[in-house]
């Protein structure tokens, strides 16, 4: 039954409350989790549980931001009454200034000045505008929203230390973001938006096929470099030249994550689910090729959903009926991870499933519990035992903006460290004309900036891609085990990239 507005409060407030209340209902049902399952994440009584959705005024603060924080929508209520966006309060203390401001006698007017090479960048030091394109909306919005908080926690570090020094001069870096909501008609959009509008050359996204597939022809003709996270390698190759893949590919995780599980835990046979969309669809033609090479046997491969969709565990059914080793998850949105891995386990499946990408972690065993035990994804491009302190500043920085770690951030954290090192090296006339950035690139190496091993950053991508387009990052690989992430095994990228 639904319970009446409070009258004890203003009725817009009561209006509001409900509201949000049952915003998060609607976000519970799209991850797939029962309002027990809520409850117990919460540690409260179903009860009281039900009351949070049905915005009961009595239920604290405190509780309806635990929820946000367990379906993974970070941590909201702490930039509402930011001082910094009160737009009232600094109104009022602009009422409260002197008209006039008196001279003190006999005490001479004396600013301080900031030290060179470590202020923080002015609003006056020239501007570097990097673009992030991507998905920051619908049931993939956790790969856009990530790449963003990465470029603005990475930005915040140059500009604190005083910018970004190119050919001379120090830029203070600015992030602009546009959301293409995996969209192809938003994703072009967006690139002219950021390339047309802003003056942005450089453009960290988007996320999958179709959206960079649109995005491309925007950013050839207006001379610009975009720095995806998809795997289409056709659209890397010549005569395309203005494109860089940020992360590991299905292409070249999968064969050394099925040759450890071969080994480990004899795997044999797989079957295969994949979103019906061009980039997972593809996927899943790759892991098919990749698993008669190294003599895995393939049970199933009928599996299709559409993301986000109300009826995506039925796709598991054709899969799961031949009882597989291993059951392979290519291109898995982190918002449909929760209700595939769910509904497997309850399915009966107790084998290793793969996703050959990063997850929410986090949001999986507080969501499902002991039911997100045997799966295995890539983890950060650095395990925690080589964190620096480079690294660990980037990791508290992220968390201010995200409310939380996700392991997905390790993945892509090394984009802009990249992007900002190679103009560093092209000089400042990169800035406006990409090709001196695109001659950079072959000779382009450096130390990586985030471990504290010794470990290198370059351009891979001679076999592949047929000319270097890819960043070069370590391959870590995690699994969930008895509730905890665990590092299966890491590789350098000379170990498998070429």
């Amino acid at each position: 039954m639904k319970r009446p507005l409070d009258t004890s409060m203003p009725f817009v407030v009561a209006v509001s409350l409900e509201k949000f209340a049952g915003d998060i209902r609607v976000a519970r049902l799209k991850r797939g989790l029962t309002a027990e399952r809520m409850a117990e994440s919460l540690g409260v009584h179903r009860s009281t549980y039900g009351r949070l959705e049905a915005g009961d005024a009595a239920v604290s603060i405190g509780l309806y931001a635990k929820a946000l924080h367990v379906m993974g929508l970070g941590a909201p209520l702490s930039d509402l009454v930011d001082p910094r966006n009160d737009e009232e309060g600094q109104l009022l203390d602009l009422a409260r200034l002197p008209k006039r401001a008196r001279a003190r006698r006999g005490n001479p007017v004396c600013f301080p000045l900031p030290r060179i090479g470590a202020s923080p960048t002015r609003s006056a030091d020239p501007v570097l505008r990097i673009g992030v394109l991507g998905a920051m909306s619908g049931p993939a919005a956790i790969w856009g929203l990530v790449s963003k908080q990465c470029a603005e926690a990475t930005a915040e570090m140059y500009n604190e230390a005083g910018g970004v020094e190119i050919g001379g001069e120090r830029y203070r870096i600015e992030i602009v973001s546009f959301d293409d909501g995996m969209q192809p008609v938003r994703s072009a959009e967006g690139a002219r938006f950021l390339t047309e509008t802003q003056g942005v050359r450089y453009i960290i996204g988007p996320n999958v096929e179709q959206t960079f597939a649109a995005a491309t022809p925007v950013v050839e003709r207006n001379r610009a470099m975009l720095f995806p996270y998809s795997f289409a390698r056709s659209l890397y190759r010549p005569p395309h030249e203005n494109a860089v893949l940020c992360q590991i590919a299905t292409y070249q995780a999968a064969p050394q994550i099925y040759r450890h599980l071969m080994e480990s835990e004899g795997v044999e046979t797989l079957s295969i689910v994949a979103p019906a969309t061009p980039e997972g669809l593809r996927q899943r033609a790759e892991i098919k090729l990749i698993a008669r090479r190294i003599g895995l046997r393939i049970l199933s491969e009928s599996g299709v959903y559409r993301s986000g969709a109300d009826n995506i565990e039925s796709s598991l059914g054709p899969a799961l009926q031949t009882m597989p080793d291993l059951l392979a998850l290519p291109n898995l949105a982190p918002s449909d991870s929760v209700r595939l891995v769910a509904r497997a386990r309850e399915m009966g499946f107790h084998g290793p499933i793969t996703t050959e990408a990063a997850q929410d972690t986090e949001l999986l065993i507080n969501s499902i519990g002991a039911q997100a035990d045997g799966l295995v994804m890539l983890g950060g491009a650095s395990p925690v035992g080589a964190h620096n302190a480079r690294m660990r500043d980037f990791i508290v920085r992220y968390i201010r903006r995200a409310g939380r770690w996700d392991d997905e951030a390790g993945t892509k954290v090394h984009t802009l460290e990249l992007i900002l090192a190679t103009l560093q090296m092209a000089g400042a006339r990169a800035l406006s004309d990409v090709n001196h950035f695109k001659a950079a690139i072959p000779n382009f190496s450096i130390e990586n900036p985030l471990s504290n091993r010794r470990s290198l950053l370059t351009y891979y991508g001679a076999r592949d891609l047929l000319h270097k387009r890819q960043i070069g990052i370590p391959l870590v690989v995690n699994a969930i085990r008895r509730g905890q992430l665990q590092t299966l095994f890491e590789q350098e990228p000379s170990e498998f990239m070429h």
